[in-house]
């Protein structure tokens, strides 16, 4: 059935329909009354998506979230019968605007510049392609506009009385996302006093919002008032870890840290420390068309926006459908897919996750993007699992498949965009195939998180497993069979401080810093292993809380032990550890303090203080990022694991591989592979006894798993030029100079020689003494960056005359 609300005859303004506050429809200039709230939540919530095909069971859905009645569908009939008659009655537009019954429920087809929510949209894509295209003006123009739009909250009448849908979370997120374009802009044009007032507003309104508290932090800065701009950081800090038990992100991080160091850059302009918003979709729905069967497809295509940087990346993947659809019920199917959806999308987001979109039954999540973590597959395989629980709780039968690989990723300004690569195509067949109820995990996946998952063998699928549970607490590793190579200075040094807190009386902090691997953990595990002999001496292993280590004091009840978590526990966590030192020092172990919640961290913090007077050292390890997210607080003494030497790396591999023939062949280049990381030798050394060597010679040894990732995850904590340099400094050859990697990229040689120091400060590059610039550390991290670049730049750059690189190359 079809009902035309206005017709070219007739005439007149067209009606308009106003979203971006409370709810209005407006004819010729006059209200139009709308009768009932169930007519007006109706009408708001087809406006909210019109040109679009809206099931009555989703209408019923949005209007009687809690509990749908009885007489529901008759309601919305009788809703949508008085809107035709109101609205037919006083429409006298030249457009049309046509209320159709379409199977399995409603079109409200109208053209989208009668809706405000619409004309915001077209205003905002207008803006940015004017930001994109460097006209300011325009830009600054068109996102003023857009939030001109706006009266007050969206639908502020319908939400008072209850009205929660995801549309409105989605419109005021918009909203918030062209402030923070249109507060950028101004700032780039030095109007940092202009828009203080506004955005100091916008920013407490979300303190959340890493970008916008960014940007008030830089135009507190600019005016003089650094102080403030530090103390909007702490607050940003303190409501991510409160409210969503999270650290501000890098480069929110590197702002605070610039800030403090007045670093003159800031005066100037500045990338954006938080990733943009996905880009606001653009005013035109999609015509309405017939559904199509879901089909499964390897590539997942993205709104594009324009490409910054294309990448290859290695990712977790995640693919999860339903085991079995409703019977002849096209709405309830819907429905079904749509639940799956909004729980995978909701874990996968906690969980860190980029979300791509659907390749089809299939909903996808990938680990990986836009940063690597060594962690990636842990915490992939623990997000299936969750997923699969709540759908199980839901009623929801469905079959998961999680892999891992490599994936081709166009980055844009707002993140990764274009996904694509056979992982995807691999992962929605695993699920596909995967057991009604199991989680299906490849063997790349199993291996890599095997110390957090328990895993069963597939019967039916030889080298595919079948995630179980997650470990509550991870199996610790067992000690190295290489034994305790090359430490034995960094042990004496630990044996040192603790006689000073003897000698002293009173309490000192070590932080031993290094790279995942480097043997943080074996340090703290040798130097406790040296104390177990000495009763006298008490060690406590914190673990991930500090506050459960004290309670083993006896008398120390639940109760007392949970506010040590808090400032006020300070005395309790000082009469504890006054009990504890009775007869000698006490050693309280933190091993991987990064990983630890903001919570335990600071109670590590405040163990000196609140141990003042008493012989208490505390040793943490953590990886180097941590002091410099804190900027050193309270930190004592900090040791830096620097990696082993060649003659260690040798030893260790002695022990591990015995029978020295096997070594003669490749010896150095594997040494020089491993990079003084004893992680490395002995992941190398599990692929000799794997038999996954391809020749006899072990320095041709295939780069494990475990040293890929690792790498991965270090190259993408990098801030993005170094990261870009080092692409560059791949294609120079083996050995290159400032000017060599110049004129690879073209930029310019005394900042990229200032970049490349840096670099080996971090010991990711190494100086030659002999003038002939400098290497990589690792060449397994060249080979792993050099991979990164798509195979049509690699080529394009290395068509360009340079001739050391040619050379190195040839």
């Amino acid at each position: 059935m079809e009902i035309v609300f206005a017709s070219p005859e007739q005439g007149g303004d067209p009606v308009r329909f106003d979203l971006l506050g409370p709810f209005n429809v407006v004819h010729d200039g006059r209200p139009v009354v709308l009768r009932g709230a169930t007519q007006r939540a109706v009408l708001a919530y087809l406006l909210l998506r019109h040109n679009e095909v809206i099931a009555t069971s989703t209408l019923l859905q949005a209007i009687w979230a809690d509990e749908i009645p009885a007489t529901a569908r008759k309601m919305v009939q009788n809703a949508v019968s008085g809107l035709r008659a109101t609205l037919a009655q006083r429409t006298g537009a030249a457009e049309q605007a046509m209320l159709l019954t379409h199977a399995p429920g409603y079109l409200l087809r109208v053209d989208s510049d009668q809706v405000d929510v619409s004309r915001f949209r077209r205003l905002a894509a207008e803006g940015r392609t004017a930001q994109a295209g460097g006209d300011v003006d325009q830009a600054v123009s068109a996102y003023r506009d857009a939030l001109a739009l706006w009266r007050g909250p969206v639908l502020a009448d319908l939400t008072e009385t209850g009205v929660v849908w995801p549309e409105l979370v989605a419109l005021e997120d918009q909203r918030i996302a062209v402030h923070e374009d249109l507060f950028g802009l101004e700032l780039d044009r030095g109007h940092h006093h202009e828009v203080l007032t506004d955005l100091r507003g916008m920013a407490e309104a979300n303190p959340n919002r890493e970008r916008l508290n960014a940007q008030l932090m830089t135009a507190l800065y600019r005016c003089g008032r650094h102080v403030d701009a530090l103390e909007v950081y702490r607050a940003t800090r303190a409501s991510l870890a409160e409210g969503l038990g999270l650290e501000p992100g890098k480069e929110l991080r590197e702002l605070e840290r610039a800030i403090l160091q007045h670093d003159e850059a800031l005066l100037t302009r500045r990338p954006d420390p938080a990733p943009r918003p996905e880009p606001v979709p653009s005013a035109e729905p999609a015509p309405v068309a017939e559904p199509l069967p879901f089909t499964p497809a390897p590539v997942i295509a993205l709104p594009r926006t324009e490409p910054v940087e294309s990448e290859r990346k290695p990712v977790v993947a995640i693919g999860v459908a339903l085991a079995a659809t409703p019977d002849d019920d096209p709405e309830e199917a819907v429905e079904v897919q749509a639940r799956l959806r909004t729980v995978v999308e909701e874990e996968a987001l906690a969980a860190g996750a980029h979300l791509p979109g659907e390749s089809g039954p299939v909903v996808l999540a990938l680990f990986g993007l836009p940063r690597t973590d060594d962690d990636d597959a842990v915490h992939a395989t623990r997000t299936a699992l969750r997923i699969h629980d709540r759908l199980v709780t839901a009623g929801i039968a469905t079959q998961i498949g999680v892999d891992s690989g490599d994936v081709l990723v166009e980055f844009t300004a707002s993140g990764p965009g274009q996904v694509a690569g056979p992982v995807l195509d691999r992962c929605v067949r695993s699920a596909l195939r995967a057991p009604e109820g199991r989680i299906r995990v490849s063997d790349a996946v199993r291996e890599a998180s095997e110390p957090a998952v328990v895993h069963e063998a597939s019967e039916d699928s030889p080298g595919w497993w079948h995630a179980v549970s997650a470990r509550q607490h991870p199996v610790a590793e067992p000690a190295d069979p290489g034994g305790f190579v090359g430490r034995d200075h960094d042990l004496d040094l630990l044996s040192h401080l603790l006689g000073f807190v003897e000698r002293g009386g009173r309490p000192h902090r070590v932080t031993v810093l290094g790279e995942p691997g480097i043997g943080k953990s074996r340090l703290l595990a040798e130097f406790a292993e040296t104390l177990s002999e000495q009763p006298r001496i008490r060690v406590l292993d914190a673990g991930a809380d500090v506050a459960e280590a004290f309670a083993v004091v006896p008398g120390l009840l639940p109760q007392t032990a949970s506010r040590l978590r808090t400032e006020g526990g300070d005395s309790a966590l000082r009469a504890a550890a006054g009990e504890l030192t009775a007869y000698g020092p006490l050693v309280v172990l933190a091993d991987d303090l990064h990983r630890a919640d903001l919570e335990t961290r600071d109670a590590v913090d405040r163990l000196g203080e609140a141990c003042a007077g008493l012989p208490v050292l505390v040793v943490a390890s953590a990886r180097p990022g941590l002091l410099e997210a804190e900027h050193g607080e309270r930190c004592g003494t900090t040791v830096s694991l620097s990696p082993l030497s060649d003659d260690a790396v040798g030893k260790l591999l002695d022990k591990l591989l015995p029978g020295t023939a096997r070594l003669i062949r490749g010896r150095q280049d594997l040494i020089g592979r491993i990079g003084g990381n004893p992680r490395f030798a002995h992941a190398y050394a599990q692929g000799v006894h794997g038999k996954t060597t391809p020749f006899p010679g072990l320095g041709q040894a295939m780069t494990p798993p475990l040293v890929r990732r690792t790498l991965a995850a270090q190259l993408d904590n990098l801030p993005t030029a170094e990261k870009s340099l080092l692409k560059a400094a791949s294609l120079a050859g083996d050995a290159f100079t400032a000017e060599d990697v110049a004129a690879v990229c073209g930029r310019d040689t005394a900042e990229i020689e200032g970049t490349l120091s840096r670099l080996a400060s971090l010991s990711v590059l190494r100086r030659e003494d002999d003038d002939a610039g400098y290497t990589f550390r690792r060449a397994t991290l060249r080979e792993l960056v050099y991979q990164r670049i798509p195979r049509a730049t690699r080529t394009a750059l290395l068509r360009r005359p340079v001739p050391r690189r040619v050379e190195a190359l040839a």
